[in-house]
Order: C-alpha cells, then structure tokens, then sequence
C-alpha cells in the first residue's frame, strides 16, 4: 500500500476562481473529489470490513442475525461512507463489533464516528435498547428509516413514505430544467 500513499500525497489541488487560477496547495488526506483512484480504495477497505466480520462470524464472536441459506457472509451493506451492519440485540456481541470496527479505524485510518451512528431495534424491548444503544456510543432510532434516500422497515412501504424522495427528485428536476430550455 506504499504506492497508494505516495500517489495520495503527492496530489495537488488548486481553485479556479471567476476564471483566474489560485495558488497550488498539496492534499494532506484522502482522495480529491472525482479521483478515479476513489472507488478503488472503497473497495479495498469495504471488502477488508468484510472480511474482518466474516472471520469474527466464522470463530463464533459474531452470530448471524437471520439464518441464511445461499451466502456464508455477514450482512453488511456498504455505500460511499454509509455502512448498515445487521447484528442481533446482544450487548456481548455488540462490544465485540464496537471494537473490530475500532481496529478497523486504526488499521485503515478510516474513522467511525459512533455518535453519528444510529441504532434501529427489531423485536428489542426499550430497556435493552437503551443499554445497548449506551454500549455502542450511538443514537437510537426508529422504524421505519430513510436510508440513501428510500424508507426502510418491517412492512412494505407505502406511497406516501416516498414523498421525501419524490419532492427532492422535483426541486433537483426543477433547478436542471433551466439549463435544458
């Protein structure tokens, strides 16, 4: 990974303003918006979370939410820097988890942010939700949820509980439509 961290650090930046380009700075961290190196290194890190999780499952340390019949990994969804992790309600579990995801941040530099988090309970009685949102260090939130823009539940959504999405797909519609008359 030598490689990777001399390409990030050897990248330079500048701002063009009302036509007239500023001075060049380097960039200390990341990746700049659009650097095609981006994806890749998403993919690396998603699939190295993966991994870590799998292995935890695999040793008895993690306990598949639901049993699944076609797929030997962990349900992780990962997009961009959203991550939903399917865990049942089990404080024991969830310290585990709460530190391979603190090994994971030391070992990749990717930070969690644990009260940024949220945690949504499924047949979890509000006692051991709240001890159990207290262990993470995270929010406690409710079904159904927005997640990347689509309401999630337990039920199948109704019409209305796309309206969020509709109205923001309309005002985006309606800001473009200027460019195309």
């Amino acid at each position: 990974m030598g490689w990777i961290k001399e390409i990030l650090s050897s990248a330079t930046s500048a701002v063009l303003l009302n036509g007239v380009l500023g001075k060049t700075f380097h960039c200390r961290r990341g990746v700049r918006q659009g650097d095609p190196l981006s994806p890749l290194l998403f993919v690396l890190a998603a699939d190295l979370l993966q991994s870590l999780v799998n292995k935890a499952k695999d040793s008895g340390l993690l306990k598949l939410p639901i049993p699944l019949n076609n797929s030997q990994y962990f349900p992780i969804i990962q997009y961009a820097d959203d991550t939903l992790i399917i865990l049942e309600g089990d404080p024991r579990q969830l310290h585990f988890l709460k530190s391979l995801l603190n090994q994971f941040s030391e070992s990749t530099g990717l930070k969690v942010n644990f009260s940024k988090s949220l945690m949504l309970p499924i047949n979890v009685n509000e006692g051991r939700f709240d001890l159990l949102s207290r262990t993470f260090g995270c929010a406690k939130g409710t079904l159904p949820f927005t997640y990347l823009g689509l309401p999630l539940g337990l039920t199948k959504p109704r019409v209305e509980d796309f309206t969020p999405l509709v109205n923001k797909c309309e005002r985006r519609l309606a800001g473009v439509s200027t460019f195309l008359s």
